[in-house]
């Protein structure tokens, strides 16, 4: 009684952990669209979120400043560039680009690590 029982728990935590793996692999493939980010491979414009178009399979591609939704100017066909912090939804502008951060208050939700932030794209 004692084996059948030590079996059927292995087995029952097996499937738990198993179901937990799957349940987690799920949720953070759902998540990645909307998170778009310059090197993110896509197949189309739907895939990059609001982050620029998709141009030979990279997201950040743009024709105008509108196509870039807040993260940086377009320039020479790609968003990011900026000549003021105003021109940035995270981070300030620094050396044309967005994204350089003094502190985590310069990154709206995001960490600041080695004057970039975390969540710059």
């Amino acid at each position: 009684m004692n084996a059948t029982i030590s079996t059927t728990g292995r087995i029952t935590s097996l499937a738990f952990v198993a179901a937990l793996a799957l349940f987690s692999f799920v949720a953070l493939s759902t998540v990645a669209p909307a998170s778009a980010r310059a090197d993110s491979s896509c197949g189309s414009d739907s895939d990059c979120g609001d982050f620029g178009r998709c141009s030979s399979g990279k997201c950040g591609a743009c024709g105008s400043d509108s196509d870039c939704h807040g993260y940086g100017r377009c320039s020479s066909g790609k968003c990011g560039s900026c000549g003021s912090d105003s021109d940035c939804s995270v981070g300030r502008c620094s050396s044309g680009k967005c994204g350089s951060c003094g502190s985590d208050s310069d990154c709206k939700g995001g960490r600041c690590s080695g004057g970039r932030c975390s969540n710059a794209r």
